[in-house]
C-alpha cells in the first residue's frame, strides 16, 4: 500500500462527498495493480462508501496516460426537505375575463365566501432524506421550513385536515401570515352627505366616487369603482381604485397589503406590499414595502420608495423634472419596530413584577389570605393573563416586521422606455444622479456602486 502513496494523489472534497485521484510523476507507466488492490488502498484510507467500479477500471486502463483527475468515489448527498406551502382553493384573480364581461365597466369581481366553505389547505414541510458520505457516515439533511400562516377573523383551521374554513359569510382576504374573511359593506353610488365618512371593521366596496374631504377606513379591503379626489383611504388589507386619485397634494391612500389603481396624481400612497398602477404616477409620494410597478405609463416628479423593484415605462421627462427613487427600508417601519421593542421591554418588566407579586401571594395562600389579599390575587392573575396576551401580540407584530424588513440584495430599477436626466436613484446610503437620457435600462447596487445596464 505504501507505493500507492508515491504513485497517486487522493483529493477528498471538504464535504466528504467525493474522492478524485491523480497520477504522480513517480507513477510507473506499467504499474502492477489490480482493481482489488485499489479498493483495499481506499479502504485503508477509511473510504468505505460510494466507490465507483467503472471509474477504477478507467483509471487502470488509462495508466500513465491519464491527464486529468478522475472521480472514483461519490457519496450520497442528503436531500433538503421540501418547504411547507399552501394550496388556495378557487380562483384568486379579481379580473373578469373578456368573454365574461357584460359591459365595458365589468373589470373586477369580489372574491366572496360562505360560512363553512373550504378556503385553503397546507402541505407540511418534509424532513428531507439522509445522505451517506465517503466514510460511510450518515449525513443529516436540512429540513424544509414550516409554513407560518394562521387563521384570522371568521376563519378556523382544522388540524386533522390541515385545512382553513370560513366561519362567516364575507370577503376573502389573504395576508402574508394570516387568512381573514371580512364582512362586506357596500355603497351603491358616490360618497355624499347622505353616507358620510366610512369606518368599518370589515371590507368596503363603493360603486362610485369619493369626493374631496371624505374618509374611508376599513380593517379589510377597500374597493372603489370610480375616482378618488383629495380624500383619505385606509385599509388593513388591499385597496383597489378603478379610475385613479387626483389628490391635490392632500389625497392619501394607505393599505396593509396591495394598492391597485388606474393613475396617481399629487397624492400620498403607502402599501404594505405592492403598488400596481395601470397608467402614470405624477408628482406623488409613494412607498411600497415590496414593488412599485407602473405598467403602461410614466413616473414624473415626487418621491418613490420600494423594498424590491420599481418598474415603469418612462421615468422623468424632457423638462428634467426632479424625480427621486429610493430603495431600502421605510423609515416608518423603523420607527414602528423601535416602538414595538420599547413596548415589549415594558411588558416583560411588568410581567416580572406581576410574577413576584403572584409568587408572594401564592405562598401566603397556604396559611390563609385576607379578603383584601384574595382580591389582589384575582387582579394579579387577570393582569398577568392580559400582559401575556399583549406580549404575544407584540412579538407577532415584530415577527411580521422582520419579514418585511430586508437588505439591499435583489433590489432593482427597471425602465422599459426612457430614463431622463435629473432622476435621483438611491440604494440605502448610496446615491446616483442621472445626467443624460438613457433607454431600456435597469439599475442595481453592485459592490457599493449603483450600476446601470441595458435590458
Amino acid at each position: 500500500m505504501e507505493q500507492f502513496d508515491n504513485w497517486f494523489d487522493l483529493i477528498i472534497s471538504k464535504d466528504l462527498m467525493t474522492v478524485s485521484i491523480n497520477c504522480k510523476e513517480d507513477c510507473p507507466i506499467d504499474f502492477d495493480c489490480s482493481k482489488e488492490d485499489l479498493i483495499r488502498y481506499l479502504v485503508s484510507k477509511k473510504i468505505k462508501y460510494g466507490i465507483i467500479d467503472e471509474e477504477l477500471t478507467r483509471l487502470l486502463d488509462a495508466n500513465k496516460t491519464l491527464q486529468d483527475s478522475i472521480t472514483i468515489v461519490k457519496g450520497k448527498p442528503p436531500e433538503k426537505g421540501m418547504d411547507g406551502f399552501i394550496h388556495y382553493i378557487g380562483e384568486q384573480s379579481i379580473r373578469i375575463e373578456q368573454e365574461k364581461k357584460k359591459s365595458f365597466r365589468d373589470v373586477t369581481k369580489i372574491p366572496s365566501v360562505k360560512e363553512g366553505e373550504k378556503l385553503a389547505y397546507i402541505t407540511n414541510a418534509t424532513a428531507g432524506e439522509k445522505g451517506i458520505n465517503i466514510l460511510g457516515e450518515i449525513v443529516d439533511p436540512i429540513p424544509g421550513k414550516p409554513l407560518k400562516i394562521r387563521a384570522g377573523k371568521n376563519v378556523r383551521f382544522d388540524e386533522q385536515e390541515n385545512t382553513f374554513f370560513a366561519t362567516a359569510n364575507g370577503q376573502l382576504s389573504f395576508g402574508e401570515k394570516v387568512i381573514h374573511v371580512h364582512p362586506l359593506f357596500e355603497i351603491k353610488g358616490d360618497l355624499s352627505l347622505k353616507t358620510g365618512n366610512l369606518d368599518f371593521v370589515g371590507s368596503v366596496t363603493i360603486y362610485g366616487n369619493v369626493p374631496t374631504g371624505y374618509s374611508v377606513k376599513a380593517e379589510g379591503d377597500v374597493r372603489i369603482f370610480g375616482l378618488v379626489e383629495a380624500a383619505y383611504i385606509k385599509a388593513g388589507g388591499s385597496v383597489q381604485i378603478s379610475e385613479g386619485i387626483a389628490g391635490l397634494k392632500k389625497g392619501t391612500v394607505q393599505a396593509g397589503l396591495d394598492i391597485k389603481i388606474g393613475y396617481i396624481n399629487q397624492a400620498k400612497i403607502e402599501a404594505g406590499r405592492d403598488i400596481i398602477v395601470e397608467n402614470s404616477i405624477l408628482h406623488s409620494d409613494c412607498v411600497a414595502q415590496n414593488n412599485i410597478r407602473c405598467q403602461n405609463g410614466n413616473i414624473i416628479g415626487g418621491i418613490l420608495s420600494a423594498g424590491k423593484i420599481i418598474e415603469a415605462k418612462d421615468i422623468g421627462n424632457k423638462m428634467n423634472t426632479k424625480t427621486d427613487l429610493a430603495f431600502g427600508i421605510n423609515t416608518k417601519l423603523k420607527e414602528q419596530e423601535k416602538e414595538l421593542h420599547t413596548r415589549k421591554k415594558d411588558l416583560i418588566t411588568n410581567k416580572m413584577k406581576l410574577e413576584i407579586i403572584g409568587n408572594s401571594l401564592t405562598d401566603k395562600e397556604k396559611l390563609g389570605l385576607s379578603s383584601k389579599e384574595k382580591i389582589l390575587l384575582l387582579k394579579q392573575r387577570h393582569s398577568m393573563e392580559k400582559t401575556s396576551l399583549q406580549l404575544e401580540e407584540v412579538t407577532q407584530e415584530l415577527d411580521l416586521l422582520e419579514v418585511q424588513i430586508g437588505d439591499l440584495e435583489g433590489m432593482k430599477l427597471i425602465v422599459k422606455g426612457r430614463l431622463y436626466s435629473n432622476v435621483y436613484i438611491s440604494f440605502g446610503k448610496y446615491l446616483r444622479k442621472i445626467t443624460k437620457t438613457r433607454q431600456y435600462v435597469s439599475a442595481t447596487l453592485n459592490s457599493r456602486e449603483i450600476t446601470i445596464q441595458s435590458l
